[in-house]
């Protein structure tokens, strides 16, 4: 059975979106209606990915019978909005991270998916890849001995411009949302807990937004966490895990193809690899497969990881004062 998607909001993330769900690395799925603002937009892209319907509303993709699941890929500011009127309509739903910019959102979009009885999850694609599966394999089977120290760093250096979506306030720009999302949900991924403690250190540029942060997470089994994002200063973008018998490191996480298993001298004890041409395919095939089997959650990217990382926004925007 073909998964029909829908993609809601055309920029760029939808552009690639759209392009890997018509890729040989995907299965079972089809692209059947595009929804924009603006029909004209939405003509060309339907036209550009073959997609046999476009809207030039939201409500118009929300009301097709004919699509099984909605892709959220507008701005983070309309997450919340976006998601509650498919969700209300009885839509499957798997939207851009970061999903939601508040606990409190959180919260609410996700009882309303319960009541509702639809699939909802986070497109945090890193975690569907078969890297990140094989960290988590090594770290549950205790490859590594007990976990004790997990860092991630994602940042990217951007010009300044007060009109690009990554300065702008208005549009949830920041590092935390654009690029903290990951390191964030890689360690409480990693962890498996809802941190007991957050504290965080955030620059601010003209905007107003961070430009650049660190977030230290403290979980009751013992775990330390460090997440370093920035979108206006590079890093070398890989995550390690420091246990009591050896460690992982995992060579630019958000897209890792490989990662590596070491001992407690630092040697490679083990390496895994992967092929891919965009890691997208990994997580539309696996929303694809858990609407075939009827299930509503998905057990990489749960409700409660998605919870537990807006409910960290909250405490990194009062401690660091941001907008």
């Amino acid at each position: 059975m073909d998964i029909r998607f829908g993609i809601a909001g055309l920029g760029a993330i939808a552009n690639r979106f759209a392009k890997v769900i018509n890729s040989d690395e995907t299965s079972g799925v089809v692209l059947s209606a595009v929804a924009s603002k603006d029909a004209g937009r939405a003509a060309a892209f339907a036209k550009t990915h073959n997609s046999s319907c476009f809207y030039g509303s939201y409500e118009e993709l929300a009301d097709d019978p004919n699509i099984d699941i909605v892709y959220i890929a507008t701005t983070h500011n309309f997450h919340f909005e976006n998601a509650k009127l498919f969700i209300e309509r009885g839509k499957n739903v798997i939207c851009e991270k970061p999903f939601f910019l508040t606990k409190k959102d959180a919260e609410e979009i996700y009882a309303l998916a319960k009541e509702k009885n639809v699939f909802v999850m986070e497109a945090m694609w890193t975690r569907c890849l078969p890297a990140f599966r094989k960290t988590l394999e090594w770290v549950r089977s205790g490859r590594i001995g007990d976990v004790k120290l997990i860092d991630a760093s994602f940042c990217f250096n951007t010009p300044f411009d007060p009109k690009n979506r990554l300065f702008n306030p208005e549009l949830a720009g920041g590092a935390l949302y654009d690029g903290g999302v990951y390191p964030i949900e890689f360690i409480t991924g990693i962890a498996g807990q809802t941190p007991n403690a957050v504290n965080a250190f955030a620059v601010k540029g003209k905007s107003g937004v961070d430009e650049y942060a660190t977030v230290d997470l403290s979980f009751q089994n013992g775990i330390l966490g460090q997440a370093r994002c920035g979108v206006s200063v590079f890093a070398n973008n890989d995550a390690h895990i420091y246990g009591t018998r050896g460690s992982i490191h995992i060579d630019y996480f958000i897209g890792a193809k490989t990662c590596e298993l070491r001992d407690e001298n630092g040697n490679t004890a083990e390496r895994f690899e992967s092929s891919f041409e965009d890691g997208f395919c990994f997580e539309i095939n696996h929303a694809a497969a858990l609407l075939r089997e009827g299930k509503k959650e998905s057990g990489l990217i749960s409700f409660s990881d998605t919870i537990d990382c807006a409910g960290i926004f909250d405490i990194v925007r009062e401690r660091c004062g941001l907008i």
